[in-house]
This record gives C-alpha cells, structure tokens and sequence, in this order.
C-alpha cells in the first residue's frame, strides 16, 4: 500500500509548473523596478518645474499611439495561441502573429528614438530626457528579450518537442503580457500626462 501511494505521488504533476511560478516572481520583481523608476518619473514631473521642459522636441504622439495598438493586438494573438496550446492545438499561426507585431513595434519604436535624437533630445539635455530613455530603452530590453523568448518557443512548436512546449509557452507568453501591458502605463506616462 505504501508503494502504491508512493508511486501515485510522484506521478502526479504540480498543479502549476515551476517555470510558471518563475516567471510570476520575475515578473513581480520586474513589476517593483518599475513600479520604482515610474514613481521617480511622477515625482519629479510633480515639481514646479515645466514638464516636458521647453526646448525639447515634440514627442511623436499619433505613431506611438498607433504602434501601441500594433503591441496590444500582440497581445490578442498571444491570447488566442495560448488558448490553441491549451487545447494541444499545435498550430503557431498565432504565435507567428505574435512574433510579427511585436517586431513591428520594435522596429518603429527603434525608429521613432533615432528620430527623435536627431532632433535633439540627447540624455544631457536634463532630468526629463534621461527618464524618458531609461524607461523607454528598458522596455524597449525587455521586448526584445520578449521577442527572443517567443522565437525560441516557436522553434520548440516547429521541432515538436512536446513536453518543453505547453509550460514553456505559457511561461513566455506570460512575460509577454507583462511587456505589452506596461506600455500604455508608459505611454500614458511620458507622451500623454
């Protein structure tokens, strides 16, 4: 009977794989970084100073706007592979999607920073540019890093090991959705308020 229930215990699967419980504490201590970067960014915006100060070039408000709809619908494609892969679909039309929109974010928002220093905003220019960058290259990281992860989980769907896919996918597809929700916080942030 002992063996038994041995043998039933280590058969069993964690309700929660451990790399999904990973990436949750990951993404909560990604949460706290930033969450400590924005509260800087509000508080020293919240000085008597005039925030984005004069002098400083236009941010590019319509494209930014546009290519944050491009990443949310990332999002939505990410949402329908994951629901594929929950039902031990195998197709990675989604998850191609997916790849496609976040590189096309990243590619505009490469451009639109490349812009947007040629037209003066460098890092020594104050307090107002070296936020701006330092939140937005951080982002910009961790889509990339996003992008690379999802590209790796379409070379383990497209060589058809099984048994790496369905956690490892929702674990990146988690880190996904955190990348993609923190943009519009970010946008709100330094292009809108």
């Amino acid at each position: 009977m002992d063996t038994l229930t041995s043998q039933n215990i280590k058969t069993q699967k964690p309700p929660v794989a451990g790399s999904v419980l990973g990436i949750i504490m990951v993404i909560i201590v990604e949460m706290m970084f930033f969450g400590g970067l924005i509260s800087a960014f509000i508080l020293a915006k919240s000085g008597k100073v005039e925030w984005p100060p004069a002098g400083q070039p236009r941010l590019p408000f319509f494209i930014t706007f546009t290519n944050m709809l491009v990443l949310l619908a990332s999002a939505y494609t990410m949402l329908l592979y994951l629901k594929d892969l929950s039902k031990d679909m195998l197709t990675v039309k989604f998850l191609k999607m997916t790849i496609l929109l976040g590189a096309i974010f990243y590619i505009v928002q490469a451009y639109e920073w490349v812009r947007i220093l040629i037209f003066g905003m460098h890092t020594g220019r104050g307090l107002f540019t070296s936020f701006f960058y330092t939140l937005i290259a951080l982002h910009g990281l961790h889509v990339l890093i996003g992008l690379l992860l999802l590209i790796w989980v379409f070379k383990i769907v497209k060589n058809q090991q099984l048994d790496k896919q369905q956690s490892f996918g929702l674990t990146v597809g988690l880190f996904w959705f955190f990348v993609v929700a923190l943009w519009p916080v970010l946008y709100y942030l330094i292009y809108l308020d």
